[in-house]
């Protein structure tokens, strides 16, 4: 699989697809190692439209955060195109794949095996795909932001964080 030089977009509204689930299972088949874990994340992992972007996470542990940041560059990921890009501690790296000859932007995010964050991104997934209600207000809020005009990714990014953090809120983690 070659990963490809990342691009910035506009924030647009894709209806949410099968194929989703279909091409974060084959780029965790290609990143997976006896090292690292990735798992599907984000609006794609739980039937939400939107950009239409696949989240991963590469799961570390043993304090080998260097070791798995490495390791997705080695596979061609960069490192993220933002004016204020996820700390060093956090990091986010990004690429573009083809799959069934259609291009999918990729955000890997760099998580250290069971930590806090770890819990709660699998919490947040779960929690939305238990949800139809949480899944069909979260479309909505994306419609609206883009309704507002609003297609910077970071821009957006900050504009949905309110119901992101107001889901987390009602979680116990």
């Amino acid at each position: 699989m070659q990963i490809l030089k990342y691009e910035q977009i506009e924030a647009t509204f894709k209806p949410w697809n099968n194929i989703y689930l279909e091409v974060a299972q084959h780029l965790i088949d290609f990143i997976t190692t006896k090292d690292f874990e990735v798992i599907h994340i984000g609006s794609t992992s739980f039937m939400v439209g939107g950009k239409g972007i696949i989240d991963l996470s590469i799961l570390y542990e043993n304090k080998d955060l260097d070791k798995a940041v490495s390791y997705i560059k080695s596979l061609g990921f960069q490192d993220q195109i933002s004016e204020n890009p996820f700390p060093k501690e956090r990091p986010r790296k990004d690429g573009i794949i083809f799959f069934k000859n259609n291009k999918y932007l990729i955000h890997i995010h760099v998580i250290e095996k069971n930590s806090k964050e770890h819990e709660k991104q699998l919490k947040y997934k779960e929690y939305m795909l238990s949800n139809p209600k949480a899944r069909e207000e979260y479309e909505k809020t994306k419609l609206y932001i883009l309704n507002k005009g609003i297609t910077n990714q970071e821009v957006y990014g900050k504009e949905k964080s309110p119901f992101v953090k107001s889901i987390l809120s009602k979680i116990d983690i």
